[in-house]
């Protein structure tokens, strides 16, 4: 589940691993093609980024930006779990992101590190 931005954060973790050695550019582009089948294949569901989620995220710099290194794009994919967690289609937030998950977990979500597993 996740945001039309949650595509901009998977090429950007997923470059950000071939700069550091993790992957190789061959291990990249198997991993963006199984990202992109899983989105075709209605594994991982996307959904429309809402004005309510733009303002959701605005309010998250508000309450979080003094204290967290809060990014506009990370505030706007937590704002979207946030309300996907009101409706019930979510249950955990999944990341790959200290900051992220720390404030996610302060605003309630249940949290799944990727750094951490």
């Amino acid at each position: 589940m996740g945001s039309p931005d949650g595509y901009v954060e998977m090429r950007s973790a997923l470059v950000a691993k071939v700069r550091m050695g993790a992957l190789t550019e061959a291990q990249e582009a198997a991993l963006l093609a199984r990202f992109k089948a899983d989105i075709a294949s209605g594994a991982i569901e996307v959904f429309a980024v809402t004005d309510f989620n733009y303002r959701e995220a605005e309010q998250l710099i508000e309450r979080h930006g003094r204290e967290y290194r809060l990014r506009a794009l990370d505030s706007l994919q937590l704002a979207v779990a946030l309300d996907l967690l009101d409706q019930r289609v979510v249950e955990q937030f999944v990341a790959a992101d200290q900051v992220l998950c720390d404030v996610a977990a302060r605003e309630g979500l249940a949290v799944v590190n990727l750094e951490r597993s």
